[in-house]
Parts: C-alpha cells; sequence; structure tokens
C-alpha cells in the first residue's frame, strides 16, 4: 500500500469526503489534514443513533482496512469505527452541543459531561459538511452567537508565539551572521543560505520585520475581539 494514497483513493465515491449512498443512510465522512511532511486521516459516522468518528490515522492502510469494512457492513460502521483504539461513539442521549465557528475554522463536539471534542478541518470544507449532517440525522435546537474570547484568540496567539520563537532566533542568526564563515557537514548549503540572509538582513532590518508581523497578527486578533465572528450551535440539552 503506498503511503500517499489520498482519501478518493481509499474509497469508490465521487465525493472526495461523503461515501455515503442515498439522502436516508448514514452520512460518512472521510477527509485528510496536512502538516508540513505529514498527512493524517480522518473518519466520522453521523446517523440517528449518534456520532462515531477515528481521528489522526497515520497510515493510509489503516483507513483502508477500516473503510473496507464499513462498506462490506454498513450497518456496523458505528461499531466498526467506535471498536478501534482511538475510535468514539457518541450516542444521541449523551450529545448535548455541536459548535461551528466558520470563519475560525473550528468544530467542537460537546457531551453531556461537558467533555469537548474539537474535529480537524481538511481543505474541502469538511466542518459544514459535519454541521449540517449532524442537524439532518440528529436535530437539535439551531442557534447562533458570538464566538467567546479564547476561541478567537487561540489561533493568533499560536502565531504570535510561534513568530516570537521563530523570529528571535532569526535575529540572533544574523547578529552572529559573518560571509567570510566556511560551513562543511551535513546541511552545509542550507546553512550557508540562512548565514547569508541573515548578513544581508542585519540585525536592525531583522527586528523591523519580525516586528512588523508581530504587530499586524496582533492587530488581527484585536480586530477579531472587538468584532466576533457568530458560532453556529445545534443544542440538545443543556451543558
Amino acid at each position: 500500500m503506498n503511503d500517499e494514497l489520498t482519501p478518493e483513493e481509499l474509497v469508490p465515491s465521487e465525493s472526495a469526503t461523503d461515501i455515503t449512498g442515498s439522502e436516508n443512510d448514514p452520512t460518512v465522512m472521510v477527509w485528510s489534514t496536512s502538516s508540513g511532511d505529514s498527512t493524517l486521516l480522518h473518519v466520522m459516522q453521523i446517523d440517528p443513533t449518534g456520532i462515531a468518528w477515528l481521528l489522526d490515522i497515520k497510515k493510509p492502510k489503516v483507513l483502508e482496512e477500516l473503510v473496507g469494512r464499513i462498506n462490506a457492513q454498513p450497518d456496523e460502521a458505528t461499531a466498526i469505527i467506535a471498536a478501534e483504539s482511538k475510535g468514539t461513539f457518541l450516542p444521541r442521549a449523551e450529545l448535548a452541543r455541536v459548535t461551528y465557528t466558520e470563519g475560525l475554522k473550528q468544530l467542537t463536539i460537546i457531551d453531556q459531561a461537558g467533555k469537548k471534542q474539537k474535529i480537524t478541518e481538511g481543505n474541502e470544507g469538511e466542518h459544514r459538511q459535519i454541521f449540517e449532517a449532524v442537524r439532518h440525522h440528529l436535530g437539535g435546537t439551531a442557534g447562533e452567537e458570538e464566538a467567546d474570547a479564547w476561541s478567537v484568540m487561540q489561533g493568533p496567539l499560536l502565531g504570535l508565539v510561534l513568530t516570537a520563537a521563530i523570529g528571535g532566533f532569526m535575529i540572533f542568526l544574523s547578529t552572529e551572521a559573518d560571509p567570510s564563515r566556511e560551513f562543511s557537514g551535513r546541511r552545509s548549503g542550507m546553512k550557508k543560505l540562512i548565514n547569508w540572509l541573515g548578513y544581508t538582513i542585519g540585525p536592525t532590518w531583522m527586528s523591523i520585520i519580525v516586528g512588523g508581523i508581530f504587530l499586524v497578527i496582533f492587530a488581527s486578533m484585536m480586530h477579531s475581539l472587538v468584532k466576533r465572528p457568530l458560532r453556529e450551535f445545534l443544542a440538545f440539552r443543556p451543558v
């Protein structure tokens, strides 16, 4: 099995994300997310009994075998997913809320105990499809509310931390850069490029660039806090 297989290659369907049949059939979502050189695969089933999911699958072969069993026994799909070591099934009776914030790319499933499961979104709008599938199969009371401050700040804060860490490192390298320095060993070409870049830009301009990026992210976060994005929700019972 080729580890580069995509969800489209794993399931016999015209859709890359939904491998269901008719409108009344359970909705089975298959999607992928990429981070750097790694790709994680995810599968979820939504039907009137509840929601089952298995996230962050690292090996395509595992997903291929799982989807094969689901296709062979569609009536047992929920049990098949839940039986996996990291599989989860949340019955409708234990479901409290499902929230979706489009602008923040956040989809959260909350159970009656208040436990939250954040669902990673891929590149094909899987969050919206999952939210609508929950509405279709499980109902719930629909509504809208402003996103809370922490939800708005999570992404920008991570960006600020990374900017400060990477930016500080680049400023340090530009301070230590020396055009006469010789490099050898592994990745000598990359080291030479970074040394040249640091020397060319210099610590002053590097500080200005890093500071500018930091201010842009911070200003964006403040704007989002003032003008909060709307969060859609489906409520089943109060948390």
